[in-house]
């Protein structure tokens, strides 16, 4: 079985050197039998810097293992249970006014060289992210914005004076609120590195040098390898079992097709999305792909609504009465007709159809009413447009010089959601009279274009809030914007407004159960509706699957251990709760 396993593999990586031009970049890992590897799909079609291993570079592919098994975060916030679960940190405990929080955290935790993990590394990592934002991306302007000093108490005990109250810092900072975490670094290795910079890619050095259980051993565009320590902290003070699976393998499918012969074939044992046609006919010919629902929609609800943003600084997007064109022009119903073959509703707003949010929308039926984000009308699109100042020239909308109205969606490969919606809008947009087109790019590409400004419209994931409003308010705040050329963060919209501005930081400072909440909320979703700094289009049900041929134990509704989302950092709790099947 070890030489089968070799050749496969030596195999489909010089298929793909062969095929894609590429070339591995290290040494190849440890020999592994198939039934002791965890293959995970890679999201995204390829890792386009197979030598970055930066957490806080935008060009750094988080979900090629790197947050998955590469960090550890000190919480995680498991959607499922709705417990924030301590994991390098045991505990952690706000002052009456919450602008001080004390973090307690494992003094049996060390990183892979051998070090002790401790309060200097939480404190230097927290300073280095302020001292470099933006360029350090969310996490920096996050830090910037809500640490006044940072201080290590002892060796395990960690201080932060908050700018101002927040009694969410926890949560939105260190415990995977959404996909990623701030990830702590080792002060030993990283003081001596320009964050800027520092690759934090040396496999002979062991770098990058972790907590986690697993270490990197082979890294190119195609495939990651990570190898597990059975040194890891966790398992040797009795914190947690060491994980079963010997190897976890990071793959890129590429395309739907190629996914679904992949699970087919038992190459991967986790899918990225697949359409509900494509996932029938995967169950048909193999009966251990699953998905969270046994049965159709088999889809579970994303927090993170898709939509269409603009940079809200260039002309013609720098007009809300464009900007609402543009969504009196989107058929919503086509849109999840054809791109998501019913699996899905129209999105309202930027919030997903949780319990948490259904008050806040009932409550505002008179504003959604009056700014109806829903209705399809290209009868209203026109007049819009022509007082905005533009007249139809054929089939396309012109400005007083003849220059027709472009939008030029940019698109991120791997999400393959946004790829299949691409097209839709683009074409209800040619149809509502805006010379519309759509591009692919790699997430470094994509990440750049919006970063920089470049980009004039995208789709993209509303990842905020997941149990109040807060976070998808502060996506659109303007410390977030930038002019064009530098980088921005949030939502990248780079919208200002100063009265939805104080609407956030008044949210900021006040606890998700408090009713005031209610009317921060109309008072800022007011604002946000007669601007509409982007354009709400659908909920994200995503049919993502598990492959039961090698490995159990996988969440589902009647198992539901954590949420399923095998890209974000959470996936760690997943890997370390796995099961051989052979062992059944």
């Amino acid at each position: 079985m070890a030489n089968c396993k070799s050749i496969w593999r030596s195999s489909s990586t010089a298929l793909a050197a062969l095929s894609l031009g590429l070339v591995a970049t290290s040494a190849l890992p440890q020999e592994a039998e198939r039934e002791d590897q965890l293959v995970f799909e890679n999201i995204s079609q390829r890792v386009t810097t197979p030598e970055n291993y930066n957490p806080y570079l935008p060009s750094t592919l988080q979900h090629a293992g790197l947050q998955q098994v590469g960090q550890e975060s000190l919480f995680y916030y498991n959607y499922e249970s709705g417990e924030l679960e301590p994991w390098l940190a045991s505990g952690y405990e706000y002052n009456e006014a919450f602008d001080e929080v004390t973090i307690t955290l494992r003094p049996e935790a060390r990183w892979s060289d051998g070090e002790p993990f401790t309060a200097d590394d939480v404190v230097f990592t927290m300073q280095m992210l302020k001292e470099n934002a933006p360029a350090l991306g969310g996490n920096s302007v996050d830090a910037r914005t809500w640490i006044e000093e940072i201080e290590a108490v002892d060796e395990h005990t960690v201080r932060i004076q908050l700018t101002s109250a927040n009694p969410r810092y926890i949560l939105n900072t260190f415990g995977v609120r959404i996909y990623g975490t701030a990830m702590i670094v080792p002060e030993h290795i990283w003081s001596e590195q320009d964050p800027l910079t520092f690759s934090n890619y040396d496999l002979e050095a062991g770098y990058p040098v972790s907590t986690s259980p697993y270490q990197l051993t082979s890294s190119t565009t195609t495939e990651t390898v990570w190898t597990r320590r059975d040194d890891w902290w966790a398992s040797e003070s009795g914190f947690k079992d060491l994980p079963e699976p010997v190897e976890v393998l990071f793959r890129t499918a590429g395309s739907e097709e190629r996914r679904a012969a992949m699970a087919n074939a038992n190459e991967l044992d986790t899918l990225w999305v697949l359409g509900r046609d494509n996932f029938e006919q995967v169950v048909e010919q193999n009966p251990d792909i699953t998905a969270w629902f046994e049965e159709a929609p088999y889809a579970y609800l994303d927090p993170c609504p898709r939509y269409m943003a603009f940079n809200t600084t260039k002309a013609p997007f720098d007009d809300p009465r464009v900007r609402w064109a543009v969504s009196y022009a989107m058929n919503r119903d086509a849109i999840v007709d054809i791109a998501w073959e019913n699996l899905t509703v129209p999105a309202q707003w930027m919030t997903p159809d949780y319990p948490p949010f259904q008050s806040y929308m009932e409550e505002n039926a008179d504003l959604f009413e009056q700014y109806d984000t829903l209705t399809y009308d290209t009868d209203r699109t026109a007049e819009l447009m022509e007082e905005a100042g533009f007249e139809m020239d054929g089939d396309y909308w012109v400005d007083g010089d003849g220059n027709r109205v472009t939008l030029d969606l940019v698109i991120r490969q791997g999400e393959a959601d946004q790829t299949r919606m691409a097209p839709v809008v683009s074409q209800l947009l040619q149809r509502a009279g805006f010379d519309a087109t759509f591009q692919l790019t790699d997430i470094a590409a994509y990440t750049d274009a919006l970063n920089s400004g470049r980009a004039d419209a995208w789709l993209d994931v509303s990842c905020g809030g997941v149990s109040d409003p807060y976070a998808t308010f502060e996506l659109y705040h303007s410390r977030h914007a930038a002019p064009v050329g530098e980088v921005a963060t949030g939502a990248r919209t780079r919208w200002e407004n100063e009265q939805f501005d104080e609407v956030v930081n008044q949210m900021a400072v006040t606890a998700a159960d408090d009713p005031a909440m209610h009317d921060l909320f109309r008072e800022g979703l007011e604002v946000w509706l007669e601007e509409m700094p982007a354009v709400p289009l659908v909920q994200a049900a995503l049919l993502t699957g598990f492959n039961e041929h090698y490995w159990t134990n996988w969440p589902t509704e009647s198992n539901n251990y954590v949420h399923p989302g095998h890209w974000w950092a959470t996936a760690l709790l997943l890997v370390t709760n796995v099961e051989k099947a052979s062992a059944e």
